[in-house]
């Protein structure tokens, strides 16, 4: 299984610094300074809240430029700097796993590009996982938004603890403003095993008469990276070479002004040696989307349908050559679903209005292997659900009321036959034995009460249930050590009972104008939460001896604070997160190994300074990163590792030269510190070396035409 792109590569690096020079001599038409006409520049901590201030939630967006330019595309330190979300990120594994609120993996969160959940994962080594992960270039993002908690709608069904959706490049990302053809290049290279990152992305749009519009964007990219040293000058062993390399295409057909329809396909390619695996990773991930609303300026239509696909491929290629017995492992995660939803307003009186939605989703979630397949058992998980959220708005109230209906149903097998026993061929592949099914479904419903005494104040109060039913991973468990690809049923347990939250959350939104200076902007958004999850499932050891996954007994609490705010007064601004909280989930017997957990530190804070220039077209600005101090999980408590609390700092500038060019630059850990990052996992512990990636400096440009 090969991912060769060697002349899209080519073309990338000639295109982008042809592109790049042009657009910084491009010429500039003679005018006051004033007038110039420069993209806007957006910071963390946008001064009207990234569109977020108004909604009574715990929700947080990142746009392309806090990704791509402040963070120089490292998407997992831009999910690290929202209140109450983390992510598991070993130095070897270029997976993405989000954490929210102490709780990751196994559909806990519903991570998605574009609306498609992915779902793939893969258990490989004593110091692996079964989280979910995803796989995207960081090229090809422009956005990700986060809800932290019970999730409206189809994005909601089966997720415990809240979903991130990570947006990709379309036509209105390459465009500039009144054009209706371009093309943009982005190029970035830096130090300490930052090699290069490149991206060239082409788009056009044309009417199709009366209202109607068409619009086409495509795009290749790639990210090279290479070994790089910590802040003690020792180079990271297990941190090894990766070359991620993607596409995109979409399309967007609007036959008049009510009528659309998106069309989309991501792929990425990526081949990489996690040091807790052993076994060189071969990694394809297709995502396709589409997507139709019909908006006739009705009151009681505004319709959304969406279909999707995802196919997530994996084959250890034996390249590696330090462990054989699972080479030539292949697996394919398939994910199909679908959703229609409808939202009607209805005008009750001069100071009464309704807000309807209803729908209803489907997704199916398919995992098979061959016989190399260790511990990741076939299966399939259903979930289908319904849904409905009712928002009633009277004078300076909205009560907000929803009910869902969420059900499930697995399939799988109890074990395998090894060939030659039982009956099984003795030159063939391992045989199944007994086929098991289970199903269940859960009502849950969710109410918020918000008010708005104050232009400047909106406090609101929600109760919510959530539910997540057990994957086949978990249900079906072959048990640790199936190297002829046989397994033993008693690692299964079919008995395996959905999780379950019932949480609480208070919050706070506060913004106003004109603070300290006339036109400056501040907000603030500050949230309590408190979760009870009964029926926990977690890796443990039974009485009989047998490894399993089973529900832990009793109730685990989760609870914190979460704040997240910002200040732009033009000249200079502010943006942070804080999150103080206490989200230990039960641990199980060999905890870490073969299983392992997510321990987030009970606090984390993100702190962004930042002052503007030569008419806000020069933005030069600092960040702070504190992370408290944390655990590993390893076997038991006397036996985990207890990691030192850090605090991190950045630099960063960008430059918008012109209308068509822009340069930045990043400094990550400028003073260089030597550091293990927080719930990075069990072999980046084990392996004794600091992880933290030193002083790296990366400098790029965007042109667009």
């Amino acid at each position: 299984m090969t991912y060769d792109r060697s002349s899209a590569s080519t073309l990338l690096a000639g295109t982008a610094m042809a592109l790049a020079l042009l657009a910084t001599a491009a010429p500039v038409k003679a005018q006051d300074a004033a007038a110039t006409d420069l993209q806007q520049i957006n910071i963390e901590g946008d001064s009207d809240g990234d569109g977020i201030i108004d909604i009574p939630a715990a929700v947080s967006k990142a746009d392309r430029v806090k990704i791509q330019e402040d963070y120089a595309g490292d998407i997992a330190q831009v999910l690290r700097s929202s209140p109450g979300t983390f992510t598991r990120e070993p130095s070897d594994q270029p997976g993405i796993t989000v954490n929210i609120r102490g709780l990751q993996g196994m559909g806990r969160v519903n991570s998605m590009i574009d609306g498609v959940p992915q779902t793939f994962r893969n258990l490989s080594g004593h110091g692996g996982t079964f989280d979910n992960m995803l796989y995207v270039e960081q090229n090809m993002l422009v956005g990700v938004d986060v809800t932290r908690g019970a999730v409206s709608g189809a994005e909601g069904m089966g997720t415990l603890a809240g979903a991130a959706n990570f947006r990709t490049l379309d036509v209105d990302d390459v465009l500039l403003p009144g054009r209706d053809y371009g093309v943009m290049t982005s190029v970035r290279a830096g130090t300490n095993g930052f090699d290069y990152s490149r991206l060239l992305t082409g788009a056009a749009r044309t009417d199709i008469g009366g209202e109607g519009e068409v619009g086409v964007v495509g795009a290749l990219s790639d990210t090279k990276k290479s070994p790089y040293d910590n802040g003690d000058g020792v180079t990271y062993p297990f941190a090894g070479d990766q070359h991620p390399k993607s596409g995109l295409f979409k399309i967007n057909l609007s036959p008049d002004s009510d009528h659309k329809l998106a069309l989309g396909a991501i792929w990425y390619g990526n081949d990489f040696l996690p040091g807790s695996s052993g076994y060189n990773w071969q990694i394809e991930n297709q995502t396709y989307t589409a997507k139709y609303t019909y908006q006739p300026g009705s009151d009681l239509i505004d319709l959304s349908i969406n279909a999707y696909l995802n196919i997530t491929d994996l084959e250890f290629d034996g390249s590696n050559g330090n462990v054989t017995t699972f080479d030539g492992r292949k697996g394919t995660n398939t994910t199909t679903g679908f959703d229609i939803s409808n939202r009607m307003r209805f005008d009750l009186s001069d100071e009464t209005e309704l807000k309807l939605t209803y729908g209803g989703a489907y997704s199916r979630d398919k995992y098979e292997g061959n016989a190399k397949r260790g511990a990741n058992p076939d299966g399939t998980l259903v979930k289908a659900g319904v849904f409905s959220e009712a928002t009633i708005t009277h004078g300076i109230f909205d009560l907000t009321g929803g009910l869902r209906y969420d059900y499930w149903s697995l399939e799988g097998i109890s074990g395998y036959d090894a060939p030659g026993t039982n009956g099984c061929a003795a030159d063939g592949q391992p045989c199944p034995m007994e086929e098991l099914s289970r199903d269940g479904g859960d009502v849950n419903p969710k109410i918020t009460l918000a008010a708005r005494p104050l232009d400047w104040l909106q406090p609101y109060v929600t109760y919510a249930h959530t539910s997540r039913p057990p994957t086949a991973a978990e249900m079906f468990y072959p048990g640790g050590h199936s190297f002829d690809g046989s397994s033993d049923p008693v690692n299964n347990n079919p008995n395996l009972l959905p999780e379950k939250s019932r949480g609480w959350e208070f919050g706070v939104n506060m913004t106003t104008d004109d603070l300290l200076t006339p036109g400056d902007t501040a907000w603030l958004k500050v949230g309590y939460f408190h979760n009870r999850i009964r029926d926990y499932i977690t890796y443990d050891i039974g009485e009989d001896g047998a490894a399993r996954w089973v529900n832990v007994d009793g109730t685990t609490v989760m609870k914190g604070l979460e704040v997240e705010g910002g200040y732009d007064a033009g000249r200079y601004y502010a943006g942070f997160s804080l999150t103080l909280a206490d989200t230990n989930q039960p641990e199980g017997a060999a905890a870490g190994v073969g299983g392992d957990t997510g321990r987030l530190p009970d606090d984390f804070a993100t702190i962004d300074l930042g002052m503007r220039f030569l008419d806000e077209a020069l933005t030069v600005g600092g960040r702070m990163r504190y992370v408290g101090k944390s655990k590993q999980a390893y076997i038991n408590q006397e036996m985990a590792f207890e990691l030192d609390a850090y605090t991190l700092f950045d630099a960063h500038a960008s430059w918008q030269i012109n209308e068509n060019a822009k340069i930045f630059v990043n400094v990550e850990n400028v003073f260089d510190e030597s550091y293990m990052k927080a719930n990075a996992g069990l072999m980046d512990s084990y392996g004794g070396v600091k992880n933290g990636r030193g002083r790296t400096f990366i400098i790029g440009a965007t042109a667009r035409f």
